[in-house]
């Protein structure tokens, strides 16, 4: 792994060492061509985006010392043949998928839903198991200055919140309802309005013989809702309190009952 998105903001040399030298504004138009990797980039949309739309005189002048800056940074002992090239109006840079943890992530993730879609459940844990280790903390984290950059990262931390609940889909069709409950229950009091987890606590609760328990989860996310949102819960999420207190046997093990809201 080359870049490091998933966390900090780190880029690697080919001896798998950090380059320290990068700039604050270096590493954020490091980011910008990542996020945009193998995608021409035009001089004037990395200067909108840099500086958040409101560049200064200096702007184009300052872009081209960073991305010279980039060159000797990125290959030091042949800087006329790096990654970071200059395409038409615009900046390209190439790096394969693997060298990049975002598109790994998202690598991984592709094969795990397949994996989980096939019933292969084993290698569906694993595989999103071995995307989630990729984070080492919030996306993008100390570049969320710039506005797009910002975006980004909301979109990936989103990203991540989704598949860490794609995981416990995997694990309870796999019958480790047990194992899982006490991550479920911290997951759903961290995150209180988002409704799939509160829905896989309640399956994990009543699976283990808890369906009081797996109740009372729905009483407290219903009056959260209600006083944050104005609200109840979904329709799915009602639905799957029902199923739970009439013993429905359907809602036992199939995936296909893991996660109805969404």
């Amino acid at each position: 792994m080359l870049y490091a998105l998933l966390g900090p903001f780190l880029a690697f040399d080919v001896q798998g060492e950090v380059i320290a030298e990068l700039t604050p504004r270096q590493r954020q138009l490091l980011a910008l061509l990542l996020l945009n990797v193998n995608i021409v980039m035009h001089r004037d949309r990395l200067i909108d985006l840099l500086w958040n739309g409101r560049p200064p005189d200096s702007a184009r002048r300052n872009l081209t010392t960073y991305i010279a800056r980039l060159r000797r940074l990125l290959s030091p002992r042949e800087p006329a043949h790096s990654a970071l090239r200059t395409a038409g109006s615009g900046y390209v840079l190439s790096a394969p998928s693997a060298s990049v943890d975002v598109d790994r992530f998202n690598y991984l993730t592709m094969h795990g839903r397949t994996a989980r879609d096939n019933r292969d459940y084993h290698n569906a844990a694993e595989l999103l198991g071995d995307a989630l280790r990729l984070w080492r903390g919030d996306a993008l984290l100390d570049l969320r200055r710039v506005d797009a950059l910002a975006v980004w990262a909301d979109r990936l931390d989103e990203d991540r919140r989704t598949v860490t609940e794609d995981l416990f889909d995997v694990r309870l069709a796999a019958g480790q309802h047990h194992e899982v409950v006490g991550a479920l229950a911290q997951w759903a009091s961290t995150h209180p309005l988002r409704e799939r987890p509160h829905q896989q606590l309640m399956l994990a609760l009543h699976r283990s013989g808890r369906t009081h328990e797996a109740s009372m989860a729905y009483q407290r996310l219903h009056r959260t809702l209600v006083d944050q949102m104005g609200a109840g819960p979904a329709p799915g999420t009602r639905t799957l309190h029902q199923r739970i207190l009439a013993d429905d046997p359907e809602i036992g093990g199939s995936l296909a009952y893991v996660s109805t809201a969404g």
